[in-house]
Protein backbone atom coordinates (compact mmCIF):
# COMPACT_ATOMS: atom_id res chain seq x y z
CA UNK A 1 0.00 0.00 0.00
CA UNK A 2 1.96 2.92 -1.22
CA UNK A 3 1.25 6.04 -0.13
CA UNK A 4 1.54 9.28 -2.20
CA UNK A 5 0.87 12.41 -0.31
CA UNK A 6 1.17 15.91 -2.28
CA UNK A 7 4.21 17.73 -1.33
CA UNK A 8 1.80 20.59 -1.46
CA UNK A 9 0.72 19.76 2.28
CA UNK A 10 3.72 17.97 3.84
CA UNK A 11 3.56 20.91 6.09
CA UNK A 12 0.44 20.74 6.95
CA UNK A 13 0.36 17.19 7.69
CA UNK A 14 3.75 17.93 10.17
CA UNK A 15 1.55 20.48 12.30
CA UNK A 16 1.35 18.98 16.21
CA UNK A 17 -2.11 19.16 15.86
CA UNK A 18 -2.24 16.52 13.07
CA UNK A 19 -0.15 14.17 15.54
CA UNK A 20 -3.10 11.53 16.15
CA UNK A 21 -2.46 10.61 12.34
CA UNK A 22 0.65 8.79 13.64
CA UNK A 23 -0.30 7.99 17.00
CA UNK A 24 -3.96 6.54 16.72
CA UNK A 25 -3.84 3.13 15.59
CA UNK A 26 -5.92 2.61 13.39
CA UNK A 27 -4.42 5.84 11.09
CA UNK A 28 -0.72 5.63 10.45
CA UNK A 29 0.51 3.55 7.29
CA UNK A 30 -3.55 2.61 7.12
CA UNK A 31 -4.35 6.13 5.74
CA UNK A 32 -5.69 5.14 2.36
CA UNK A 33 -6.78 8.74 1.35
CA UNK A 34 -7.04 12.36 2.36
CA UNK A 35 -8.52 15.10 0.71
CA UNK A 36 -9.88 18.50 1.04
CA UNK A 37 -13.49 18.96 2.34
CA UNK A 38 -15.57 22.36 2.99
CA UNK A 39 -14.91 25.74 1.36
CA UNK A 40 -11.22 24.55 0.34
CA UNK A 41 -12.98 22.00 -1.87
CA UNK A 42 -15.59 23.99 -3.13
CA UNK A 43 -13.48 26.92 -3.65
CA UNK A 44 -15.07 29.15 -1.46
CA UNK A 45 -12.80 29.66 0.84
CA UNK A 46 -11.43 32.83 2.23
CA UNK A 47 -8.14 33.80 4.02
CA UNK A 48 -9.76 32.81 7.42
CA UNK A 49 -11.07 29.88 6.69
CA UNK A 50 -10.43 26.32 8.29
CA UNK A 51 -9.17 23.45 7.05
CA UNK A 52 -11.54 20.61 6.52
CA UNK A 53 -9.83 16.94 5.72
CA UNK A 54 -11.83 13.96 4.82
CA UNK A 55 -10.55 10.62 4.12
CA UNK A 56 -10.45 6.87 4.51
CA UNK A 57 -8.33 4.51 6.46
CA UNK A 58 -8.03 0.47 5.62
CA UNK A 59 -9.74 -1.77 8.08
CA UNK A 60 -7.98 -4.91 9.22
CA UNK A 61 -8.72 -8.50 8.18
CA UNK A 62 -10.36 -8.55 11.52
CA UNK A 63 -12.20 -5.50 11.06
CA UNK A 64 -13.51 -6.81 8.15
CA UNK A 65 -14.32 -10.08 8.52
CA UNK A 66 -15.60 -8.83 12.29
CA UNK A 67 -13.77 -10.77 14.68
CA UNK A 68 -12.50 -7.93 16.85
CA UNK A 69 -14.75 -6.11 19.52
CA UNK A 70 -16.95 -3.58 17.40
CA UNK A 71 -15.24 -0.14 17.30
CA UNK A 72 -16.42 2.96 15.95
CA UNK A 73 -16.01 3.32 12.19
CA UNK A 74 -14.35 6.66 11.91
CA UNK A 75 -12.35 8.65 13.53
CA UNK A 76 -13.09 12.65 14.25
CA UNK A 77 -10.88 14.97 15.42
CA UNK A 78 -12.91 18.70 16.12
CA UNK A 79 -9.72 20.63 16.53
CA UNK A 80 -9.07 20.00 12.95
CA UNK A 81 -12.06 19.60 11.56
CA UNK A 82 -11.08 15.92 10.43
CA UNK A 83 -12.67 12.79 9.47
CA UNK A 84 -11.69 9.82 8.44
CA UNK A 85 -13.81 6.81 7.85
CA UNK A 86 -13.24 3.04 7.92
CA UNK A 87 -12.97 1.62 4.06
CA UNK A 88 -15.82 -0.21 5.17
CA UNK A 89 -17.87 2.35 6.41
CA UNK A 90 -17.01 4.67 3.53
CA UNK A 91 -18.32 1.99 0.88
CA UNK A 92 -21.39 0.89 2.39
CA UNK A 93 -22.33 5.10 3.01
CA UNK A 94 -20.86 5.41 -0.68
CA UNK A 95 -23.51 2.66 -1.82
CA UNK A 96 -25.80 4.83 -0.10
CA UNK A 97 -24.97 8.11 -1.90
CA UNK A 98 -24.24 9.82 1.10
CA UNK A 99 -23.55 13.45 0.35
CA UNK A 100 -20.95 13.56 2.58
CA UNK A 101 -18.61 11.40 1.59
CA UNK A 102 -19.75 11.29 -2.51
CA UNK A 103 -17.98 15.01 -2.83
CA UNK A 104 -14.55 13.04 -1.25
CA UNK A 105 -14.57 11.44 -4.73
CA UNK A 106 -14.82 14.58 -6.45
CA UNK A 107 -11.93 16.70 -5.36
CA UNK A 108 -9.99 18.42 -7.65
CA UNK A 109 -6.37 16.57 -7.75
CA UNK A 110 -4.94 19.24 -6.26
CA UNK A 111 -6.54 19.34 -3.06
CA UNK A 112 -5.84 15.29 -2.83
CA UNK A 113 -3.51 15.42 0.14
CA UNK A 114 -2.70 11.81 0.22
CA UNK A 115 -3.70 9.01 -2.05
CA UNK A 116 -2.73 5.17 -2.54
CA UNK A 117 -3.67 2.73 -5.79
CA UNK A 118 -6.99 2.40 -4.21
CA UNK A 119 -8.14 5.61 -3.68
CA UNK A 120 -7.01 6.36 -6.97
CA UNK A 121 -9.42 3.48 -8.27
CA UNK A 122 -12.53 4.94 -6.49
CA UNK A 123 -11.97 8.36 -7.47
CA UNK A 124 -11.21 7.00 -11.34
CA UNK A 125 -14.79 5.12 -10.31
CA UNK A 126 -16.90 7.50 -9.05
CA UNK A 127 -20.14 7.08 -11.03
CA UNK A 128 -20.41 3.33 -9.65
CA UNK A 129 -21.72 5.22 -6.35
CA UNK A 130 -23.66 7.70 -8.44
CA UNK A 131 -27.61 6.19 -8.31
CA UNK A 132 -31.23 7.27 -7.92
CA UNK A 133 -30.50 7.38 -4.41
CA UNK A 134 -28.73 10.76 -4.88
CA UNK A 135 -32.29 12.62 -5.42
CA UNK A 136 -33.46 11.46 -1.81
CA UNK A 137 -30.18 11.46 -0.01
CA UNK A 138 -29.36 15.19 -1.45
CA UNK A 139 -32.26 16.61 -1.39
CA UNK A 140 -32.95 15.63 2.10
CA UNK A 141 -29.66 16.95 3.03
CA UNK A 142 -30.63 20.26 1.36
CA UNK A 143 -34.18 20.50 3.16
CA UNK A 144 -32.26 19.79 6.42
CA UNK A 145 -29.78 22.61 5.69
Amino acid sequence: MKQIINEKFKGLLKQEEYCFLKENENLDSNIGYLTLGGSHAYGTNTPTSDVDIRGFYFNTPEDILSLKEEKKEEIENKETDTVIYSLKKLLSLLMNCNPNVIEMLGTREEDVILQTETSKYLRNNFELFLSKKAYATFGGYATAQ
